[in-house]
């Protein structure tokens, strides 16, 4: 069954909130509210995140499930499909949103869904499989834990 036009643009937006140009924006707006530890926080975990997914992606190559070209480092970089990057960043972002709420139960379920349609919406748009997802999750909780 064909997605509609309004399916595929629902997942490409819910899908760019766990882009890296969204995910940069969450620090700097807490930055700017007086809450330099907890942007600090978020900012050290997403560079973390990259720099352990990028040395992942150079040493491990796993092609997506929908192929992209890679005639350079970067596109090498960007065309890996394992560690889900989306993943990762999502991960992180969320597990730190709901500690910031103090895990008020409201908090944990909206954030909760809407991490949980950007991982669906990786894997229908073919982005990733379940092992990419499952490799950005355990690389998104990594620094959580050590920061």
């Amino acid at each position: 069954m064909k997605d509609s036009k309004v399916t595929k643009n629902l997942l490409n937006h819910i899908s760019a909130l766990g882009s890296k140009e969204v995910t940069l924006l969450i620090p700097i707006f807490f930055f700017l509210n007086d809450q330099i530890n907890l942007a600090i926080k978020i900012f050290s975990g997403l560079v973390i995140v990259y720099i352990i997914g990028i040395i992942i992606r150079l040493i491990y190559f796993k092609e997506r499930p929908n192929k992209k070209p890679r005639n350079n480092i970067l596109q090498k970089i960007d065309a890996n499909s394992f560690p889900s990057m989306h993943s990762s960043r999502s991960t992180f972002i969320t597990i730190c949103l709901i500690q910031y709420f103090n895990f008020e139960i409201k908090i944990i379920l909206f954030f909760s869904i809407i991490y949980i349609t950007i991982l669906y919406a990786r894997i229908h748009k073919k982005r990733h499989d379940y092992k990419d997802l499952l490799g950005g999750i355990f690389l998104g909780i990594l620094p959580f834990i050590f920061l």
